[in-house]
């Protein structure tokens, strides 16, 4: 992975943990001392951040350096929490307990219909994201 991709990479984790905790750019900003201008260009790739902001930026996003590094920088470090389960914990504080109820009752009742929705292709579940944000963004 050559520099740009590893910019572009890091950028695009930041972004993901920050709408986990349903963060604005400015918000991060804010909370990690350091401008939105910079947060947005980490974001889209087109720079790092200096190494105290992403320390800060990690802290707020309750993610370590590791999280937001490719597994190939990482694979010799031993750590507890995969990225897929950091994720999952921060999705999951951010429910409210109906939500939370909810989640459980799909898990343990329709679990056939997490495996056929497990089997659909990138493309398909991207439609289907889309098509779940307007009917909750129309609610």
């Amino acid at each position: 992975m050559n520099i740009e991709e590893l910019k572009k990479y890091i950028g695009t984790k930041i972004k993901e943990y920050r709408k986990i905790r349903n963060l604005t750019t400015v918000e991060l900003g804010r909370l990690s001392n350091t401008s939105q201008t910079t947060i947005s260009a980490i974001e889209r790739g087109t720079r790092f951040g200096t190494f105290e902001s992403m320390l800060n930026i990690c802290e707020i996003l309750d993610v370590s350096l590791y999280d937001i590094l490719p597994s190939d920088y990482t694979q010799k470090v031993n750590l507890n929490n995969s990225n897929e389960d950091k994720q999952a914990h921060l999705l999951l504080e951010n429910l409210s307990t109906e939500e939370i109820q909810v989640l459980k009752n799909l898990v343990l009742n329709d679990f056939p219909l997490l495996k056929v929705l497990n089997r659909l292709d990138s493309q398909e579940k991207k439609h289907l994201t889309a098509l779940f944000d307007s009917v909750l963004n129309n609610s």
